[in-house]
Protein backbone atom coordinates (compact mmCIF):
# COMPACT_ATOMS: atom_id res chain seq x y z
CA UNK A 1 0.00 0.00 0.00
CA UNK A 2 1.39 3.38 -0.93
CA UNK A 3 1.59 6.28 1.55
CA UNK A 4 -0.99 8.06 -0.60
CA UNK A 5 -3.43 5.18 -0.15
CA UNK A 6 -2.79 5.07 3.56
CA UNK A 7 -3.42 8.79 3.88
CA UNK A 8 -6.96 8.22 2.66
CA UNK A 9 -7.76 5.05 4.56
CA UNK A 10 -4.98 5.34 7.12
CA UNK A 11 -4.28 1.82 8.16
CA UNK A 12 -3.29 0.47 11.47
CA UNK A 13 -0.71 -1.86 10.44
CA UNK A 14 -1.29 -5.50 10.36
CA UNK A 15 -4.30 -6.32 8.55
CA UNK A 16 -7.19 -8.51 8.55
CA UNK A 17 -10.57 -8.31 9.48
CA UNK A 18 -14.02 -7.81 9.47
CA UNK A 19 -15.90 -5.40 7.30
CA UNK A 20 -18.62 -4.16 9.54
CA UNK A 21 -22.18 -3.39 8.71
CA UNK A 22 -23.12 -0.65 11.18
CA UNK A 23 -26.83 -0.23 11.74
CA UNK A 24 -28.54 3.04 10.99
CA UNK A 25 -28.87 4.56 14.40
CA UNK A 26 -25.48 3.52 15.67
CA UNK A 27 -23.34 5.21 13.04
CA UNK A 28 -21.92 7.51 15.68
CA UNK A 29 -19.73 4.66 16.90
CA UNK A 30 -17.79 4.89 13.64
CA UNK A 31 -17.23 2.71 10.59
CA UNK A 32 -17.07 -0.97 11.31
CA UNK A 33 -18.90 -0.62 14.59
CA UNK A 34 -22.61 -0.85 14.67
CA UNK A 35 -25.53 -2.18 16.58
CA UNK A 36 -28.13 -2.50 19.22
CA UNK A 37 -29.56 -4.77 21.95
CA UNK A 38 -32.60 -4.89 24.21
CA UNK A 39 -31.46 -4.01 27.71
CA UNK A 40 -32.84 -2.07 30.66
CA UNK A 41 -35.83 -3.24 32.62
CA UNK A 42 -37.24 0.29 32.64
CA UNK A 43 -37.78 0.21 28.89
CA UNK A 44 -40.42 -1.45 26.76
CA UNK A 45 -39.58 -4.77 25.10
CA UNK A 46 -38.79 -4.50 21.40
CA UNK A 47 -41.56 -5.34 18.98
CA UNK A 48 -39.13 -6.15 16.20
CA UNK A 49 -35.37 -6.39 15.97
CA UNK A 50 -32.41 -6.24 13.63
CA UNK A 51 -29.69 -8.65 14.73
CA UNK A 52 -26.12 -9.09 13.50
CA UNK A 53 -23.37 -11.15 15.14
CA UNK A 54 -20.37 -12.08 13.00
CA UNK A 55 -16.69 -12.85 13.71
CA UNK A 56 -13.93 -13.34 11.13
CA UNK A 57 -10.25 -14.24 11.18
CA UNK A 58 -7.61 -12.02 9.61
CA UNK A 59 -7.09 -14.36 6.66
CA UNK A 60 -10.83 -14.82 6.10
CA UNK A 61 -10.55 -18.62 6.31
CA UNK A 62 -12.84 -18.94 9.32
CA UNK A 63 -16.06 -17.18 10.26
CA UNK A 64 -18.58 -17.30 13.08
CA UNK A 65 -22.22 -16.51 12.58
CA UNK A 66 -24.11 -16.14 15.85
CA UNK A 67 -21.31 -18.05 17.65
CA UNK A 68 -21.30 -20.99 15.18
CA UNK A 69 -17.84 -21.56 13.65
CA UNK A 70 -17.30 -22.50 9.98
CA UNK A 71 -14.39 -22.78 7.57
CA UNK A 72 -14.98 -20.64 4.46
CA UNK A 73 -13.82 -21.84 1.03
CA UNK A 74 -12.44 -19.51 -1.67
CA UNK A 75 -15.87 -19.67 -3.33
CA UNK A 76 -17.57 -18.56 -0.13
CA UNK A 77 -19.05 -21.95 0.78
CA UNK A 78 -19.11 -22.89 4.45
CA UNK A 79 -18.01 -26.18 5.99
CA UNK A 80 -19.97 -28.04 8.62
CA UNK A 81 -19.91 -26.33 12.01
CA UNK A 82 -16.69 -26.76 13.99
CA UNK A 83 -16.54 -27.18 17.76
CA UNK A 84 -14.29 -24.69 19.54
CA UNK A 85 -13.29 -23.37 22.94
CA UNK A 86 -12.98 -19.72 23.89
CA UNK A 87 -9.53 -18.75 25.16
CA UNK A 88 -9.98 -15.04 25.74
CA UNK A 89 -12.28 -12.19 24.80
CA UNK A 90 -11.71 -8.44 24.89
CA UNK A 91 -14.20 -5.65 24.27
CA UNK A 92 -12.91 -2.85 22.05
CA UNK A 93 -16.04 -0.72 21.97
CA UNK A 94 -19.54 -1.06 23.35
CA UNK A 95 -22.57 1.20 23.51
CA UNK A 96 -26.05 0.68 24.93
CA UNK A 97 -29.02 2.96 24.83
CA UNK A 98 -32.51 3.42 23.51
CA UNK A 99 -34.53 5.34 20.95
CA UNK A 100 -37.64 7.29 21.87
CA UNK A 101 -40.37 7.11 19.22
CA UNK A 102 -43.09 9.77 19.25
CA UNK A 103 -45.25 7.77 16.85
CA UNK A 104 -45.31 4.92 19.41
CA UNK A 105 -46.42 7.18 22.25
CA UNK A 106 -42.90 7.85 23.52
CA UNK A 107 -41.92 4.21 23.87
CA UNK A 108 -38.28 3.34 24.34
CA UNK A 109 -36.65 0.76 22.06
CA UNK A 110 -33.29 -0.54 23.28
CA UNK A 111 -30.15 -1.08 21.25
CA UNK A 112 -26.63 -2.33 21.85
CA UNK A 113 -23.49 -2.31 19.72
CA UNK A 114 -20.28 -4.12 20.54
CA UNK A 115 -16.97 -4.75 18.76
CA UNK A 116 -14.61 -7.22 20.39
CA UNK A 117 -11.73 -9.62 19.75
CA UNK A 118 -11.99 -13.33 20.43
CA UNK A 119 -9.27 -15.96 20.52
CA UNK A 120 -10.46 -19.55 20.15
CA UNK A 121 -8.94 -23.00 19.86
CA UNK A 122 -10.33 -25.71 17.59
CA UNK A 123 -9.42 -28.72 15.46
CA UNK A 124 -9.89 -28.69 11.69
CA UNK A 125 -8.70 -31.22 9.12
CA UNK A 126 -6.52 -32.92 11.72
CA UNK A 127 -4.80 -29.70 12.79
CA UNK A 128 -4.96 -28.10 16.22
CA UNK A 129 -5.51 -24.36 15.66
CA UNK A 130 -5.63 -21.24 17.79
CA UNK A 131 -6.81 -18.11 15.99
CA UNK A 132 -7.92 -14.54 16.66
CA UNK A 133 -11.26 -13.23 15.43
CA UNK A 134 -12.64 -9.73 15.33
CA UNK A 135 -16.33 -9.70 16.09
CA UNK A 136 -19.29 -7.39 15.72
CA UNK A 137 -22.53 -7.69 17.60
CA UNK A 138 -25.52 -5.56 16.68
CA UNK A 139 -29.05 -5.70 17.98
CA UNK A 140 -31.62 -2.98 17.39
CA UNK A 141 -35.12 -3.23 18.81
CA UNK A 142 -36.59 -0.37 16.77
CA UNK A 143 -39.30 -1.66 14.39
CA UNK A 144 -38.70 -0.79 10.76
CA UNK A 145 -41.95 1.15 10.61
CA UNK A 146 -40.74 3.64 13.23
CA UNK A 147 -38.22 6.47 13.15
CA UNK A 148 -36.03 7.24 16.13
CA UNK A 149 -36.93 10.73 17.29
CA UNK A 150 -34.37 10.86 20.08
CA UNK A 151 -31.41 8.57 20.75
CA UNK A 152 -30.27 8.29 24.37
CA UNK A 153 -26.91 6.71 25.19
CA UNK A 154 -27.03 4.82 28.49
CA UNK A 155 -23.47 3.50 28.57
CA UNK A 156 -20.38 3.69 26.41
CA UNK A 157 -16.97 2.10 26.80
CA UNK A 158 -13.84 1.96 24.70
CA UNK A 159 -14.08 5.49 23.29
CA UNK A 160 -10.52 6.22 24.40
CA UNK A 161 -9.07 2.82 23.57
CA UNK A 162 -6.77 4.35 20.95
CA UNK A 163 -5.18 6.79 23.37
CA UNK A 164 -2.05 5.19 24.76
CA UNK A 165 0.92 6.20 26.88
CA UNK A 166 2.64 9.44 25.92
CA UNK A 167 5.25 9.31 23.18
CA UNK A 168 8.88 9.02 24.17
CA UNK A 169 8.06 6.43 26.84
CA UNK A 170 9.64 2.98 27.16
CA UNK A 171 9.71 0.37 24.43
CA UNK A 172 11.55 0.13 21.12
CA UNK A 173 11.26 2.32 18.02
CA UNK A 174 10.18 1.02 14.63
CA UNK A 175 9.31 2.53 11.21
CA UNK A 176 6.03 1.94 9.43
CA UNK A 177 5.08 3.69 6.17
CA UNK A 178 7.06 6.79 7.05
CA UNK A 179 5.85 7.02 10.67
CA UNK A 180 7.97 6.33 13.73
CA UNK A 181 6.24 3.75 15.94
CA UNK A 182 6.86 2.60 19.50
CA UNK A 183 6.44 -1.08 20.40
CA UNK A 184 5.37 -1.74 24.00
CA UNK A 185 5.83 -5.32 25.22
CA UNK A 186 4.53 -6.89 28.44
CA UNK A 187 4.76 -10.66 28.65
CA UNK A 188 3.15 -11.93 25.46
CA UNK A 189 1.14 -8.71 24.96
CA UNK A 190 2.25 -6.35 22.20
CA UNK A 191 1.10 -2.82 21.32
CA UNK A 192 2.29 -0.43 18.60
CA UNK A 193 1.73 3.29 19.19
CA UNK A 194 2.48 6.22 16.93
CA UNK A 195 5.56 8.05 18.21
CA UNK A 196 5.96 10.50 15.31
CA UNK A 197 3.09 10.15 12.81
CA UNK A 198 3.85 11.22 9.25
CA UNK A 199 1.85 14.15 7.87
CA UNK A 200 -0.73 11.97 6.11
CA UNK A 201 -1.53 10.14 9.32
CA UNK A 202 -1.80 13.39 11.26
CA UNK A 203 -4.42 14.55 8.75
CA UNK A 204 -6.26 11.25 9.23
CA UNK A 205 -6.42 11.73 13.00
CA UNK A 206 -3.38 9.88 14.40
CA UNK A 207 -1.39 11.64 17.12
CA UNK A 208 1.71 10.76 19.17
CA UNK A 209 0.51 8.05 21.55
CA UNK A 210 -2.32 6.83 19.27
CA UNK A 211 -2.72 3.05 19.31
CA UNK A 212 -2.24 1.30 15.97
CA UNK A 213 -2.04 -2.37 16.94
CA UNK A 214 -2.80 -4.44 20.03
CA UNK A 215 -2.36 -8.18 20.27
CA UNK A 216 0.00 -10.94 21.32
CA UNK A 217 3.20 -12.64 20.27
CA UNK A 218 3.29 -16.43 20.34
CA UNK A 219 6.72 -17.57 19.22
CA UNK A 220 7.25 -15.84 15.88
CA UNK A 221 3.53 -15.21 15.37
CA UNK A 222 1.91 -11.81 15.95
CA UNK A 223 -1.88 -11.63 16.02
CA UNK A 224 -4.48 -9.18 17.23
CA UNK A 225 -6.33 -6.07 16.14
CA UNK A 226 -5.17 -3.15 13.98
CA UNK A 227 -6.96 0.12 13.28
CA UNK A 228 -7.75 2.11 10.16
CA UNK A 229 -7.88 5.88 10.44
CA UNK A 230 -9.91 8.26 8.30
CA UNK A 231 -10.44 11.95 8.89
CA UNK A 232 -13.48 12.62 11.07
CA UNK A 233 -14.11 8.92 11.79
CA UNK A 234 -13.57 6.69 14.81
CA UNK A 235 -10.62 4.29 14.34
CA UNK A 236 -12.00 1.14 12.68
CA UNK A 237 -10.68 -2.19 14.04
CA UNK A 238 -9.93 -5.33 12.06
CA UNK A 239 -8.17 -8.62 12.82
CA UNK A 240 -4.56 -9.13 11.72
CA UNK A 241 -1.90 -11.80 11.86
CA UNK A 242 1.70 -12.18 10.76
CA UNK A 243 5.26 -13.08 11.70
CA UNK A 244 8.44 -11.51 13.01
CA UNK A 245 11.66 -12.24 11.13
CA UNK A 246 14.26 -14.61 12.54
CA UNK A 247 16.46 -11.69 13.61
CA UNK A 248 13.51 -9.91 15.31
CA UNK A 249 14.00 -6.79 13.19
CA UNK A 250 10.98 -6.95 10.86
CA UNK A 251 7.31 -7.65 11.57
CA UNK A 252 4.91 -8.27 8.69
CA UNK A 253 1.17 -8.61 9.24
CA UNK A 254 -1.65 -9.00 6.76
CA UNK A 255 -5.41 -8.93 6.82
CA UNK A 256 -8.63 -7.71 5.28
CA UNK A 257 -9.21 -4.08 6.17
CA UNK A 258 -12.50 -2.19 5.87
CA UNK A 259 -12.81 0.61 3.32
CA UNK A 260 -14.42 3.69 4.84
CA UNK A 261 -16.60 6.15 2.99
CA UNK A 262 -16.58 9.88 3.74
CA UNK A 263 -19.55 9.37 6.07
CA UNK A 264 -17.52 6.71 7.95
CA UNK A 265 -19.69 3.83 6.77
CA UNK A 266 -18.00 0.67 5.51
CA UNK A 267 -18.16 0.46 1.72
CA UNK A 268 -16.14 -2.70 1.20
CA UNK A 269 -12.88 -4.38 2.15
CA UNK A 270 -9.36 -4.67 0.81
CA UNK A 271 -6.38 -6.92 1.43
CA UNK A 272 -3.54 -5.15 3.18
CA UNK A 273 0.04 -5.86 4.19
CA UNK A 274 1.73 -3.87 6.94
CA UNK A 275 5.41 -3.87 7.76
CA UNK A 276 7.32 -2.65 10.84
CA UNK A 277 11.11 -2.29 10.69
CA UNK A 278 13.19 -2.10 13.88
CA UNK A 279 15.18 1.15 14.12
CA UNK A 280 17.35 1.22 17.26
CA UNK A 281 19.24 4.20 15.80
CA UNK A 282 16.17 6.39 16.34
CA UNK A 283 16.48 5.97 20.11
CA UNK A 284 19.87 7.70 20.26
Amino acid sequence: MTPQQEARWSVADPAAGLAACPPLRVAALGAAIGAALVAASATYPAEASDFYHVCRTADGLYEMNDEVLFRVSPTGDQSQSISYRKIREKTLKRETGYCIVNKAGGKKFNYESRTYTLRVGFQDEGRQIESDFICEFASDGLPAAYTCNKQVVVSREGESSNVGPPAAGGGSLWMHNGSVMRLEASGTDRKFYYEIPRSGMLKAGARPGTLLFEGTRDGAIYSGVAYIFAKGCEPAPYAVTGEVSADDRRITMTGTAPRLAKDCSVKGTREDTLVFSFRPDLDR
